[in-house]
């Protein structure tokens, strides 16, 4: 509550502060003498209804379909947060998703751990218009007391969707059912926002639940909805984007704007789609969605994402970030595989890797890794890690150098933010960032004398 007058102290197109009290004292306060403009939640739906408490009729105006609805940040892991203004249009993508794709019908519980400003709140709007039951689950998944799996039975969840990150320390913190938990509501568990592993659907199929319909999910904060879609009359491939959505005209680019299959590229949209915003917030002359979207090849919609089209079975992989894929000579490939050939080391908590320019343009590949508790790190201990991503991968994989990291940071969708440590090891300087979890941890990337002098 204190932090209210700050929020709102140059909102002046603000009408109504509406306060949804989570504990009994504050039932007892005078919001009032926090902002004139507060009201708790049931003086503010009663102020709709008429005197004898019944409910006005509604009156629906018909407007056209890219009519500006709501506005939805990215999450700044590419930069600063764009505002991107979506329409009345978006809400049929999520139909799409959920109804066709998700085979979700009235009746059936959905579960969504994910924070209200992130982009997968948003996504289960739908949900109350398909009649499905929506459990918000505001804890720690992956933390082993709380027992998430015992809840999704509880509430007879049929479907979830988890990031990758949340995976990974599952099977890290060996979060799996209890031996009464048979989660024989769940029909689909979708995974995704950055690179999904082999690792994880080899977790989630093993430990947690073998007969569920598991895939991978690919969207992005620029679409209300999401690029895949689900088929269940066609096999899945782990790790592997089984198709494109409904309506989604995915390929993968090359360099010179040819779709290509079965070498990596960038990942466009090559025709309109009512999921895509409209404009973006403050863009005074108009220009600024295609200047970020539609320039690159013109016409086509550039995610900015580098991807890969398996030649056999037509699945789609995401190896990253376009503009993060490391390169150190001459060899392209993304984090995400770095991340694959050390994931099941027993003595790491944690890892980030980046890509170490110097002045002459080559780049080396750089490992921070968190070691696990009862676990020290030494030279030899670094040899180890090279030698694990030689076996699993490639010498030309092989980091330059392992440096060992008390923290590694996240943005508040929990994903690892590697363009901001790249950024951070080229300057030894902390930009001001309002979207990372633990910026505490930030300042220990400056000045590292193993990465001085390249």
């Amino acid at each position: 509550m204190q932090n209210i007058p700050i929020i709102v102290k140059d909102l002046d197109c603000l009408e109504k502060i509406i306060i949804c009290p989570s504990v009994e004292e504050t039932l007892s306060m005078d919001i009032k003498q926090v902002d004139p403009r507060c009201c708790f939640l049931d003086d503010f739906l009663k102020s709709g209804r008429n005197s004898d408490g019944s409910v006005p009729l509604l009156t629906f105006e018909q407007l056209p379909a890219n009519y500006p609805v709501c506005i939805n940040f990215t999450s700044g892991t590419t930069g600063q947060p764009k505002g991107l203004i979506h329409s009345t249009a978006s809400l049929l993508p999520l139909f799409r998703d959920f109804n066709l794709h998700c085979n979700l019908v009235r009746g059936d519980v959905v579960l969504t751990p994910y924070p209200v400003g992130w982009n997968l709140w948003n996504l289960f709007i739908s949900n109350f218009a398909l009649g499905l039951t929506v459990v918000l689950y505001n804890g720690c998944p992956f933390s082993p007391e709380v027992g998430f799996w015992e809840v999704m039975d509880k509430y007879k969840v049929a479907y979830t969707f988890l990031a990758t990150s949340v995976v990974d320390k599952m099977e890290k913190n060996d979060v799996v059912p209890g031996p009464n938990c048979k989660l024989e509501h769940l029909k689909m568990l979708t995974v995704g926002a950055s690179p999904v592993k082999l690792q994880n659907f080899d977790f989630l199929l093993s430990r947690v639940k073998q007969d569920m319909f598991l895939n991978c999910l690919y969207g992005a904060t620029e679409v209300i909805g999401v690029f895949s879609g689900f088929d269940m009359n066609i096999p899945v491939y782990s790790a592997e984007i089984q198709a494109p959505a409904l309506g989604v005209d995915w390929k993968c680019y090359d360099g010179e704007g040819n779709s290509v299959i079965g070498q990596k590229g960038e990942l466009v949209i090559c025709t309109p789609n009512p999921a895509f915003p409209v404009a973006v917030w403050n863009d005074a002359k108009g220009r600024k969605l295609e200047e970020l979207y539609l320039t690159k090849y013109p016409g086509v919609w550039c995610q900015n994402d580098e991807c890969w089209i398996d030649p056999n079975t037509k699945g789609m992989v995401i190896i990253g970030r376009s503009d993060d894929v490391l390169n150190p000579n001459g060899e392209r490939f993304g984090c995400a595989d770095i991340y694959y050939a050390i994931h099941t080391m027993e003595e790491l908590q944690d890892y980030i890797c980046i890509g170490q320019d110097n002045s002459d343009g080559d780049q080396r590949v750089v490992l921070f890794v968190k070691m696990k508790k009862g676990y020290r790190y030494d030279e030899e201990f670094a040899k180890k890690v090279q030698k694990q991503v030689e076996t699993q991968l490639t010498e030309e994989h092989v980091p330059a150098l392992v440096v060992e990291i008390q923290d590694i940071p996240y943005n508040l969708n929990g994903k690892k933010m590697e363009r901001l440590l790249k950024a951070i090891v080229q300057t030894n300087e902390v930009p001001e960032t309002n979207n990372v979890k633990n910026p505490e941890c930030l300042k220990l990337y400056c000045n590292i004398p193993e990465l001085q002098g390249y």
